[in-house]
C-alpha cells in the first residue's frame, strides 16, 4: 500500500507566513479528531529531573524553543503564555472518583479557550503591511490555534486506565453541556503514559486531574494563546479608578463604566437592574440558553440577532427623553469635531474616498463624550449607560462584566460623508473578528455597539448600511461592496426615533451612505466590550 505524502502548514498571524507542522500527519489528525495527543519519550531522565527542580528547568523546557515549548507554540502561537502555576500530581495521590462525578473541565463549557482550526483569508502584503484602499491580493491560509492547552508531564509510568489524568475524547468540539460523567462511564479515559510522555489536550477537550491512589507522578501546566483571557484574576494594583466625572453617578453606571475593573456584574431582566458579585459562579458570563431562559419570549430577537448580526428594538424611549437628549446636543453644538478631513491611508473615515461616489462628501461632525457633557445636558445620555432595556440585552449578547468604552453623537448634516464598510469576518487569522452560537450561546470577542436614534431615518436619508450575516462570512469583503458600489448584499436600515440598533462592531460588517435628508442626523452611539480581566463562565438559568 502506498504512504500519505500530504503536508500540514498552518498560517502564523504573527509573523505573516505559512509554517510546516512540526506533528506528523497522524499526529496532526489524531489532535483535531479527539483532541488530545500523547508525545511518546518526548523527555529524557535529565530533562525529568529539571521538571521536578524548583529552579528554571521547567521554565526552559515550556520557552519557544524548549522541548515543550515548540509544542505549545505550533497549537498556541507565538506569543503564548503560561497561565497560573504548574500542578504536581504525586504518585499516591488519591481521590474519590470512584463512582461520584468526575470533575471535569472543558466541553462546551470553556468558551475563552477555544479550539480553532478553519480556512482563513490573509489580507495583508507580502511584507506584512495592511492592503490599501484599493484593494489587494488574498489567499486562503489555514489557522488552527488552540486558545487554551494542558500540558501533562509523565514524571513516572502509569498503566492503562490508571493514570490520574482523565479525559473525554473528542469533546472538543462538542456543542452540547456534557451530562455528569462518573470515573466508570465509557466516554472518559485514562490515558497510559510511561516516564517522559508528554501529553497535550486541548483546554477546550473535557478533562480532570482525578488520581486514584495507584496512578503515576504528573506534572500539569496550563498555557493560553496572547489572545485569550488568563484563569487567574487580575491584581488589585492593576485596576484603575473611575473618572472623578463618574463618582457621583449610581452603582449600575459605575460598574458598566468600571468593566473588568469591578468586582460586580451587573443583570437585568429588561425591566429592572441588580448587581451580582463577580465571583458568583451562578451569575458566570454568558447568558443562559433562550430555551432556558425561564419562559421570557425573547427567542425572536435572539434568532435574529445570530442570523444577521444586528438587532432593532424600537420604542424604548419616549419623547420627553428624545427631546431632552436633542436639546443636550443643540446646547453643545461648539464641541463639535469633524471626522474625515484628512488622509489617513486606509482610515475608514476618510470624507473622500476615491471611486466611492455613494459615500464621498463632506466632514462629518461628531459631539464626544456624551457622559460629560455640562449638566444637565448629560442626564438623557447617562440614563442611557445602563438602561435594562440595553443590559438585558447586551448580557445575552456578550455575557456581563463589559464596559462602555465610546459615547458619540453623531450629528451629520446633509452631503456629511458615510464610511467604508469595515469590520466583519473577511479576515478570518483575526481571533477577534470570531464569532459563534454555541448550545444557545454567542460566543464572540466583539463589542457590541448601540445606536440611540433621536430622529427618524428614512429610507433616502442615507447612514447605517450593513451586511446582514456578514459576522458568519467565509470570504473576505470585495472593495466594490466595501466602497458601497456593489450594493446586492447591502442593507441601508430605516429607523423610527426613540428606537435602539445593536450590532456586532468587530465581526458585522457595517458602514454608512452619505447623509441625504434635509434635517441632521441625530444618534447616540455607544459600544461595549470586554477588557480581558474575567474569564468566560458557563452560566446558570438566574441570569
Amino acid at each position: 500500500m502506498g504512504t500519505d505524502s500530504y503536508t500540514v502548514n498552518h498560517w502564523n498571524e504573527a509573523t505573516h507566513a505559512h509554517e510546516p507542522s512540526i506533528l506528523t500527519i497522524e499526529q496532526n489528525f489524531t489532535f483535531d479528531a479527539l483532541g488530545f495527543l500523547v508525545l511518546p519519550r518526548l523527555l529524557g531522565p535529565a530533562e525529568l529531573s529539571a521538571c521536578r527542580d524548583s529552579g528554571g528547568g521547567l521554565g526552559d523546557l515550556c520557552s519557544e524553543a524548549g522541548a515543550v515549548g515548540r509544542y505549545v507554540r505550533e497549537l498556541c502561537g507565538d506569543g503564548f503564555r503560561q497561565d497560573g502555576p504548574a500542578r504536581h500530581v504525586p504518585a499516591a495521590a488519591a481521590g474519590g472518583y470512584d463512582e461520584a462525578s468526575l470533575p471535569l473541565t472543558g466541553g462546551a463549557h470553556t468558551l475563552d479557550w477555544a479550539y480553532i482550526n478553519l480556512a482563513g483569508w490573509n489580507g495583508r502584503n507580502a511584507d506584512g503591511s495592511p492592503l490599501p484602499r484599493a484593494g489587494g491580493a488574498w489567499e486562503e491560509v489555514r489557522i488552527r490555534q488552540c486558545q487554551g492547552l494542558v500540558v501533562a508531564i509523565a514524571l513516572t509510568d502509569s498503566a492503562e486506565g490508571k493514570g490520574p489524568l482523565v479525559v473525554v475524547p473528542s469533546s472538543h468540539k462538542s456543542g452540547l453541556p456534557a451530562p455528569p460523567l462518573p470515573s466508570s462511564s465509557r466516554f472518559a479515559e485514562r490515558p497510559a503514559l510511561a516516564a517522559g510522555d508528554v501529553l497535550l489536550c486541548a483546554a477546550s477537550t473535557l478533562h480532570g486531574v482525578c488520581p486514584q491512589g495507584d496512578g503515576g507522578e504528573l506534572l500539569v501546566v496550563d498555557f493560553i494563546s496572547r489572545a485569550a483571557r488568563p484563569q487567574e484574576p487580575p491584581d488589585p494594583q492593576d485596576e484603575q479608578p473611575l473618572p472623578e466625572w463618574a463618582e457621583e453617578l449610581g452603582e449600575a453606571e459605575q460598574t458598566v463604566l468600571a468593566g473588568g475593573d469591578s468586582r460586580r456584574l451587573l443583570l437585568s431582566d429588561g425591566t429592572t437592574t441588580w448587581l451580582t458579585s463577580a465571583d458568583d459562579a451562578d451569575a458566570a458570563q454568558r447568558a443562559s440558553s433562550a430555551l432556558e431562559f425561564e419562559g421570557r419570549d425573547d427567542h425572536a430577537e435572539r434568532w435574529a440577532f445570530d442570523t444577521q448580526g444586528f438587532l432593532l428594538v424600537e420604542g424604548v424611549m419616549d419623547d420627553h427623553w428624545v427631546d431632552a437628549a436633542l436639546a443636550g446636543i443643540d446646547a453643545n453644538l461648539d464641541r463639535l469635531v469633524y471626522r474625515g478631513a484628512g488622509d489617513k491611508g486606509g482610515d475608514v473615515t476618510l470624507a473622500d474616498i476615491p471611486g466611492a461616489p455613494t459615500i464621498s462628501g463632506t466632514a462629518r461632525p461628531d459631539l464626544k463624550g456624551l457622559f460629560q457633557l455640562p449638566a444637565p445636558h448629560d442626564e438623557p445620555f447617562l440614563k442611557m449607560l445602563a438602561h435594562p432595556a440595553v443590559i438585558g440585552r447586551l448580557n445575552w449578547m456578550i455575557g456581563p462584566g463589559y464596559k462602555v468604552t465610546q459615547s458619540t453623537a453623531l450629528c451629520h448634516v446633509k452631503g456629511s460623508s458615510g464610511q467604508m464598510l469595515h469590520a466583519g469576518n473577511a479576515n478570518p487569522t483575526s481571533v477577534g473578528k470570531h464569532y459563534e452560537m454555541v448550545n444557545g450561546r454567542v460566543h464572540t470577542r466583539s463589542g457590541i455597539n448601540v445606536a440611540w436614534q433621536l430622529a427618524d431615518v428614512g429610507p433616502d436619508d442615507g447612514g447605517f448600511v450593513v451586511v446582514p450575516g456578514s459576522h458568519k462570512s467565509c470570504y473576505p469583503l470585495p472593495h466594490s461592496v466595501r466602497t458601497c458600489n456593489e450594493r446586492a448584499p447591502l442593507r441601508h436600515i430605516p429607523m423610527r426615533r426613540g428606537s435602539v440598533l445593536f450590532f456586532l462592531g468587530g465581526t458585522v460588517c457595517h458602514g454608512a451612505y452619505r447623509w441625504e435628508a434635509e434635517s441632521p442626523r441625530r444618534t447616540a452611539l455607544f459600544t461595549y466590550g470586554h477588557d480581558g480581566r474575567h474569564p468566560f463562565a458557563w452560566p446558570s438559568s438566574k441570569l
